[in-house]
């Protein structure tokens, strides 16, 4: 008994000297997690932080809108802004970008990028959290751009910025009113929900790769150290050089390589992760129509 004592003694201790950087390392990323949402929930309670911008939200040079249908825009803007913190908007123009696909795309992301960093849009700071659409009626130039800075960029990646854009480009020809309430509304939805299970932090995502088999292992150790098999005869330590355990390394062994090779397509009509001429970082993209 006393021997099967000692060998659960030895045992932790071994467990706890093996793991100790990993939870070393875990501690560190629960107190990140904690500072970000600490951080996060007082920036909840605080108020725009940018002051800097102007307080007009939809530039119609276009002249595409009413002014009362502008005035329904702003007041939509105003009520999504305050909830998603993040600036939200509407530029329309009529202007020439190129014939080419390429041109176009080139001349359109930078028109967007720059009008948003002229007139430092973003909630929280100037170039902050904010996206931006732009909207040209030019005839054979026709198409939308959006633009995305702050936290707006890494939350609208590829897929939900086409989801966007398909709520713009669904209504634009029929009313441009609604095609302009449904861009507000699906940058709401898209920030509000992010994928179907959210857009997790990756400090979290790490925390939890980290965690999960020191958890696992550690109910395994535990299960084994207070096991009655082997109390009954022999102690477990009968036969062990010195009465001590002693825990093997383990090693991962290389078995084979298999290389694949696929070859990738790029989206078209997609700004990405980009510096605008400013040196602000945007992502986004667009489309003719």
């Amino acid at each position: 008994m006393e021997n099967h004592q000692e060998w659960k003694r030895e045992a932790r201790k071994q467990y706890l000297r093996y793991f100790r950087l990993w939870f070393v390392a875990v501690g560190i990323l629960a107190a990140v997690l904690a500072g970000r949402k600490i951080r996060g929930h007082l920036l909840e309670n605080s108020g725009r932080g940018n002051l800097s911008a102007p307080a007009e939200r939809v530039y119609d040079y276009a002249q595409i809108l009413l002014p009362e249908e502008e005035e329904q825009l702003r007041e939509l803007i105003r009520e999504k802004e305050t909830r998603l913190r993040c600036d939200i908007v509407l530029v329309t123009v009529r202007e020439p970008f190129g014939e080419d696909g390429r041109s176009w795309e080139d001349g359109m992301r930078s028109y967007a990028d720059d009008f948003y960093d002229r007139n430092h849009f973003g909630y929280e700071r100037a170039d902050g959290t904010g996206v931006l659409l732009l909207d040209n009626w030019l005839e054979s130039q026709e198409g939308s751009w959006l633009s995305t800075c702050g936290a707006a960029l890494e939350q609208l990646g590829s897929r939900e910025t086409d989801r966007i854009l398909d709520a713009v480009a669904a209504r634009v020809e029929s009313s441009p009113l609604e095609a302009y309430r449904a861009y507000v509304e699906a940058v709401s939805a898209e920030m509000n929900f992010p994928g179907i299970f959210g857009r997790p932090d990756p400090a979290a995502v790490l925390l939890a790769v980290l965690l999960f088999p020191a958890v696992v292992l550690g109910i395994f150790v535990g299960v084994h150290l207070y096991s009655p098999i082997g109390r009954k005869t022999v102690g477990e330590t009968a036969y062990v050089s010195g009465g001590k355990p002693k825990m093997n390394v383990s090693r991962d062994v290389f078995v084979r390589k298999q290389l694949v090779t696929r070859r990738i397509q790029k989206g078209g009509g997609h700004g990405g992760a980009h510096a605008s001429s400013g040196g602000v970082r945007h992502g986004g993209g667009g489309r003719r129509r």
